[in-house]
């Protein structure tokens, strides 16, 4: 089924913010269910997609990705989300299952994210991939990528992510928006800007409404302020593994190793769980062209 999510992207007060949103809500519906999340993994999900989502909008060509990583020392241990060029987006948690006792604990994402780091790599067919990190600040991934907007590039950035779920942990709705100020912005209208933030509902709230992205960006976050769209950009959960990318990934580790795997193996993809078999011809077949090539 073909996504009905958008990303959006725009300008505010003349080009002086930058202004980002989206409705990932499908994408990461997709996500749930390939993952069977539980409630609490499933909001970090939904986070993080958004997230990743909005970043990238900064990749310009086919073949570029955006990598957007959590490493916490809390429960949930983190996850990876990898957007490519045309909103292509995969994505997996390390605890995807967590679940605890005492209800209001499987809703608190920042208590059981705890101290970690927020990494960003950037691979736009340079020869070396941009990287940044940055130490958690809450673990609500809205305030730690402001935070690492504000350190690692200096722009004042805010950051609002909703992921609402229902008593089974289907998404509900999820969504958010990223505003930042450029240099040289009219401060009047920086603290303008702030104050419709500070007054915005949960996102995710509105668009359970029936409220569209962009009907919350006018009437909410850029009330009384003229702002430009300047795109709207279509965004699907998608794997892109395949056979032929694990026999690679397999011939990388050499004949020892594949000569320990020679009952078989069955790996099975992190993005989206699909299983492949290689039995002991496949493997001893990937034994005989290593060492063909060794000779």
């Amino acid at each position: 089924m073909t996504s009905k999510d958008k990303i959006l992207r725009a300008t505010a007060a003349n080009d002086q913010f930058r202004v980002f949103a989206v409705d990932a809500s499908q994408t990461a519906q997709a996500a749930r269910d390939l993952h069977d999340l539980s409630p609490l993994s499933a909001i970090l999900m939904g986070r993080l997609i958004a997230a990743t989502a909005m970043l990238g909008l900064e990749l310009k060509s086919e073949g570029n990705s955006l990598t957007l990583k959590l490493d916490c020392e809390g429960e949930l241990k983190g996850g990876l989300i990898i957007c490519e060029h045309g909103g292509f987006l995969r994505a997996y948690v390390k605890n995807p299952r967590l679940w605890f006792d005492t209800p209001e604990d499987n809703f608190l994402v920042g208590k059981h994210v705890g101290k970690g780091t927020l990494s960003i790599i950037k691979d736009l067919g340079l020869k070396t991939p941009f990287s940044g990190i940055s130490e958690l600040v809450t673990g609500e991934i809205g305030d730690d990528l402001a935070a690492y907007y504000y350190q690692s590039e200096q722009i004042p950035t805010a950051v609002n992510l909703g992921v609402l779920i229902d008593k089974e942990a289907r998404i509900r709705a999820c969504g958010g928006f990223i505003v930042q100020q450029m240099p040289g912005a009219d401060l009047s209208r920086a603290e303008q800007l702030i104050q419709n933030i500070n007054s915005t509902p949960n996102v995710s709230d509105l668009m359970d409404m029936g409220m569209d992205i962009r009907e919350i960006l006018d009437r909410f976050v850029l009330k009384g302020i003229s702002w430009n769209l300047l795109g709207t950009f279509p965004l699907q959960y998608q794997c892109n593994c395949s056979r032929d990318r694990f026999e690679r990934a397999l011939l990388l580790l050499g004949v020892l190793d594949l000569e320990s795997m020679q009952e078989g193996i069955n790996p099975i993809c992190m993005y989206c769980n699909k299983e492949y078999c290689f039995d002991r011809e496949d493997i001893q077949n990937l034994i005989n062209e290593l060492k063909h090539k060794e000779s």
